[in-house]
């Protein structure tokens, strides 16, 4: 299979994931808002921001070694399972840990006050909140730590896209599990735990598929390097505390905000950030497929291929994605309305502001890519703490006298400082390593996404115009979008002129 076969096989895998996905939480917003209080929908958020915080460590010792294998690539095999053999143990280790850590903080009422500052929740609501965060621990421990870390293995022999249609309808089984328990009248508890038993059934398949994949490749068990093992570890701990931070302001500002402005606010501003993040889950149809190309032309220190990829991303991920947000801001106050029910108020400024850090945090994803595929760490670790800083600094300042847009302003100021901190790092590696920055795409993306903010802020404050500024932006756009594909190498345009022709059911040179 070919690489633009792999790519595509992906990312269509991923856009079913997404569509689906899409269906399912606009049918799933309303489930849950028609059958629970505010109150249950805003535990169960904070569930789900808490699960992804308990699990960070291990999944930045999953994702560190992940690199790794794709460091060493497909053609050394004896690597591979000293690799993963001496992080098998580690693996299954971190994820108890994990578990008892959980417990013990509940035990101990440290995570109470995330769901209950005011201390006036329904005792039962709030204990089926913590029975929900042991079964989710659990659940990681069974089946997501060593197939975590077994679907990252098989990734260098080209089993990138075969995982992510395995991740795809893993992710539909459960949603479906939550809704249908939900309209059948379960309340939290039950309905995670209908989760995780839809969770373990689709997981033995997938990991009976990634045992077979795996004597075909010959990964076959050796004796564990304990010392490997453990330095790995040590060396995941950077990308873990980044993780965190990281997910601190992706994600955990649902418990800053819960306990800053109340649940019932919180929930507005979580919801509406969803809207905005399922183009996020449109950039990882593009940005995650293609990280396994990516990490084999920086290992070969391929220059052409390295920025037609990365032009291929900036692309997709920048110049079409830019008009769709300007779209997205014109359409969504209509769909958001009947998304809700009208139980939330759709605020223009917020839902702009989310946008525009949607754009620039695509636009850093290739440099990203360079910095965490080479695993370097200290680079990660320095803009992780540089951005948090500002996110969580600014929430804290900010959203008392600003409410949740002195929140959202927050995270652009720090996304917009990450995506700087980005470039210039992987700038320097880049240039060391032969390759060069792509300046002349670059400098049109970040054109484009200047232009995109100035017009969602001004359909946010002028409504009554919103038309005639939209279809001024479109031209706009379009011209730099034919500026930008004129500065695209020969490669990434073979590409991209790939995936039109097997769209429109033609073939073309690979």
């Amino acid at each position: 299979m070919s690489s633009l076969s792999r790519f595509l096989s992906a990312s269509a895998a991923a856009w079913v994931k997404i569509l689906l996905t899409v269906l399912t939480q606009v049918l799933l917003v309303p489930v849950f808002l028609a059958h629970w209080s505010v109150e249950q929908y805003g535990c169960w958020l904070i569930i789900q921001t808490i699960v992804g915080l308990s699990s960070m460590l291990s999944s930045s010792h999953q994702n560190f070694v992940g690199y790794e294998f794709l460091k060493v690539g497909d053609k050394q095999p004896e690597k591979m399972r000293l690799l993963f053999y001496s992080a098998f143990p580690y693996v299954m280790l971190i994820a108890l840990v994990e578990l008892l850590v959980v417990a013990g903080l509940i035990y101990f009422g440290f995570i109470q006050t995330t769901f209950d500052p005011d201390h006036n929740m329904d005792s039962g609501l709030l204990h089926q909140a913590f029975w929900s965060l042991i079964i989710y621990s659990v659940s990681w421990l069974i089946s997501s730590s060593v197939g975590g870390l077994a679907g990252r293995a098989v990734a260098p022999y080209g089993h990138f896209p075969r995982m992510t249609w395995w991740s795809t309808i893993l992710a539909v089984a459960t949603a479906l599990a939550s809704g249908v328990a939900v309209a059948m009248g379960a309340d939290l508890l039950e309905t995670v735990i209908c989760i995780t038993i839809v969770n373990f059934l689709v997981n033995v398949p997938i990991h009976l598929d990634m045992w077979r994949m795996f004597r075909r490749h010959d990964l076959h068990p050796v004796r564990p390097d304990w010392g490997l093992g453990g330095r790995n570890v040590g060396r995941s701990l950077a990308i873990a505390l980044s993780a965190v931070l990281d997910i601190s302001r992706q994600q955990g500002v649902r418990i800053f905000l819960g306990a800053i402005i109340g649940v019932t606010q919180m929930t507005a501003f979580s919801t509406m950030r969803t809207m905005s993040n399922l183009s996020l889950q449109g950039i990882g149809t593009i940005t995650n497929p293609i990280m396994p190309e990516i990490m084999k032309f920086l290992r070969e220190r391929d220059s052409e291929r390295t920025n037609a990829t990365v032009g291929f991303v900036w692309f997709f991920a920048v110049i079409l994605l830019s008009p769709l947000m300007i779209a997205f801001q014109w359409i969504m106050p209509f769909v958001f309305h009947a998304w809700t029910r009208g139980k939330i108020a759709f605020n223009p400024a917020l839902f702009g502001l989310f946008s525009i850090a949607l754009l620039l945090f695509s636009l850093a994803r290739p440099p990203v890519a360079v910095l965490q595929g080479n695993n370097l760490l200290r680079v990660q670790l320095l803009m992780s703490i540089a951005v948090s800083v500002v996110a969580v600094g600014g929430i804290l300042i900010f959203t008392a006298p600003f409410g949740v847009v002195g929140a959202a302003s927050s995270l652009l100021l720090a996304e917009l400082l990450g995506t700087v901190i980005a470039v210039w790092y992987a700038r320097q590696w880049l240039e060391r390593s032969g390759i060069g920055f792509p300046w002349a795409m670059f400098s049109v993306a970040v054109a484009s996404i200047v232009l995109a903010s100035v017009t969602i802020a001004l359909m946010a404050y002028l409504p009554q115009a919103t038309l005639p500024i939209f279809a001024v932006s479109i031209v706009v756009n379009a011209v730099l979008g034919i500026a930008f594909a004129r500065r695209l190498p020969p490669l990434a345009l073979q590409k991209m002129r790939g995936i039109f022709a097997r769209g429109f059911g033609r073939r073309a040179p690979l």
